[in-house]
């Protein structure tokens, strides 16, 4: 295997002259990476994480089934996931984001939307993923052998398990898989066993990866019962979730149905047009439905890849607002969120482009992982609903914002509504990892960011030869 990783990374610094010693320490640091999330897959509760203990007594009592439990929220905060390039990457391989950093190529490529099957970016993501997929297959398959566990505790979080389950199953979907076309057979490979399989799992279609996320959710919700606020999965969170997973499956009304049950959830509402920032500002906030928390101890990596420092240059920050993100907002000049993008004070060598401020705290880089946000959920029942029943959601999140109502006259039919719901996505949720599969799922990728991008991500070259090609290469790689 190393001699793979080491083999592509020759052939990276072939293809440019241009490359220099800090990219070679950039590229050696992240070979390292990929090589510890490959090893950590063969004993899953390996995460940075004080309380996570060994295999072979992790379910032997209550409190190891309890350190098992954080192992696997700590695998979320993976900054290749939810702690930082997840997100970052969907945003940048679309019109919201750019890059910069020093001349990697890896990072050029998200850029240019030549990503190769080799990136290390996707590499490492499509690695993490699968780490918190067999985490909660440990949690899902082996709580039954934990003596002495409250029943409430045992379903609640089993519950907690089959959500990260079917959210790192989703998100292999969206980012690997062909999410808009149930007839496709270019799906995810499912895994369900607690180790790293022995056998190649091959690709599932489409449609069996969505109900397999699907069937997951529902045991969630079928399982979850207590709240422990929104840093953790909650019965609230799972349904958020599959909302949202009904929406791009085309299950309109039952999507609309679960965004309903959130969206009436007493623990959550929205800021108002003065203080929507403290959502980034503050943490855990009433307009997370979950939200990963970070502390001084345990950084994320978000103000590290887009901000940095006040003075930083573009070789600085890996992950840039793109220009276009700029053109938009001109468009809306009465959107405060506009407010949360800067094309104005930074260095020169980055304009035309700017910079996100949503991960904003230079000195605690605490910045958390919005999983999901309640003005995405009434976004979610605005377009499941349609013109006639989702214009008052869609006016609300604007009226939070600062912006006037839309009337019918502006959205005339469906597809200037769908706009209009788009274009009140991109607002909102810029940066936080939407932009480009609402593109795919919408089929837009062409119209918006051109007729030769592809719409997903390859699947890693490495996974390809691991499997002597069981696992099959997505069509234009």
């Amino acid at each position: 295997m190393l001699n793979n990783i080491f083999n592509i990374t020759k052939k990276k610094f072939s293809r440019s002259s241009k490359l220099t010693a800090h990219s070679f320490f950039r590229y050696t640091l992240a070979l390292a990476i990929i090589i510890i999330a490959s090893s950590s897959c063969k004993k899953i509760l390996d995460v940075n994480s004080p309380n996570a203990v060994g295999d072979g007594t992790i379910f032997t009592s209550v409190d190891g089934l309890r350190s098992a439990r954080i192992g696997m929220y700590s695998t979320l905060q993976d900054k290749n996931y939810y702690g930082g390039s997840y997100p970052l990457v969907a945003e940048c391989y679309s019109d919201d984001g750019t890059t910069g950093g020093y001349d990697v190529i890896d990072l050029n490529d998200i850029a240019s939307k030549t990503v190769q099957p080799s990136n290390i970016y996707t590499t490492n993501i499509y690695s993490v993923i699968y780490n918190s997929i067999y985490t909660a297959n440990k949690i899902i398959n082996n709580i039954d052998n934990v003596p002495n566990l409250d029943p409430t505790e045992k379903s609640n979080t089993l519950g907690e398990a089959m959500f990260v389950r079917a959210l790192g199953e989703f998100d292999l979907l969206r980012m690997f898989g062909e999410h808009w076309d149930k007839t496709s057979n270019y799906g995810i490979s499912i895994v369900t066993t607690s180790d790293q399989p022995k056998v190649a799992i091959a690709r599932s279609t489409v449609d069996a990866s969505y109900k397999q996320i699907i069937s997951d959710l529902t045991s969630a919700i079928g399982s979850l019962n207590t709240f422990n606020g929104n840093q953790y999965v909650s019965l609230t969170a799972a349904k958020a979730l599959l909302a949202r997973v009904d929406l791009y499956y085309g299950d309109n009304a039952n999507a609309a149905s679960l965004a309903t049950d959130v969206i009436n959830d007493n623990n959550f509402s929205l800021f108002g047009p003065d203080n929507f920032t403290n959502i980034y500002t503050s943490r855990l906030t009433p307009e997370s439905v979950f939200e990963l928390k970070f502390d001084l101890q345990n950084p994320s990596a978000y103000n590290t890849l887009t901000y940095v420092r006040d003075d930083a240059l573009r070789t600085d920050v890996a992950f840039l607002a793109s220009a276009d993100l700029n053109t938009f907002f001109q468009s809306r000049p009465t959107d405060k969120r506009s407010i949360l993008v800067d094309y104005v004070n930074v260095d020169v060598s980055i304009q035309p482009d700017g910079r996100t401020q949503k991960y904003r705290g230079e000195q605690t880089k605490d910045n958390s992982g919005f999983i999901i946000r309640l003005a995405e959920v009434y976004l979610i029942r605005a377009e499941a609903l349609g013109k006639t029943n989702g214009l008052a959601d869609l006016n609300t999140i604007r009226e939070n914002r600062g912006m006037g109502d839309l009337t019918g006259t502006d959205v005339p039919d469906s597809i200037s509504f769908l706009n209009a719901v788009l274009d009140e996505r991109r607002a909102e949720l810029n940066f936080e990892g939407h932009r480009l599969f609402d593109l795919a799922r919408t089929n837009n990728v062409a119209n918006i960011l051109g007729a030769t991008v592809n719409a997903i991500m390859p699947i890693p070259q490495r996974e390809i030869e691991g499997t002597n090609n069981v696992v099959v290469q997505n069509p234009g790689y």
